[in-house]
């Protein structure tokens, strides 16, 4: 193993993120940024950035999978593994961002919900 990273590792499926951003002039223009690789890419989309915010949100799946399993049989035994899945999803969105955007987050609790073999909330499957 070289240690380095293997940007096609990434799923397909992993999200994107949009353009959201302007620049002001008479021409149309579009920001991009140069990845690694010498290609050209909208800002968070370089293979760099990608495969680091997977990596987050693999981790983060792992960690929150724990955590939902620790709650149902313990202080949350009481709940359905949709309620407990949708409270953790609840509070990561409502960190604005701190956990990854909104479509990085439905990606990692689909994963929770795959690994664990549990049911998810509409909130969370729809789409």
């Amino acid at each position: 193993m070289s240690g380095q990273p293997n940007y096609d590792d990434v799923p397909s499926d992993y999200p994107y993120y949009e353009i959201r951003s302007s620049v002001a002039g008479y021409q149309p223009k579009l920001p991009l940024k140069m990845a690694s690789n010498g290609k050209y890419c909208i800002p968070g989309n370089t293979p760099e950035e990608r495969w680091h915010d997977w990596q987050y949100s693999e981790q983060l799946a792992r960690a929150l999978a724990e955590k939902c399993l620790q709650s149902k049989s313990g202080r949350r035994a009481h709940m359905t593994e949709e309620q407990i899945i949708l409270q953790y999803f609840v509070r990561a969105i409502s960190a604005n961002g701190r956990y990854g955007s909104e479509a990085q987050l439905l990606w990692t609790f689909r994963k929770i919900g795959k690994t664990l073999g549990w049911p998810l909330p509409k909130e969370i499957s729809a789409t």
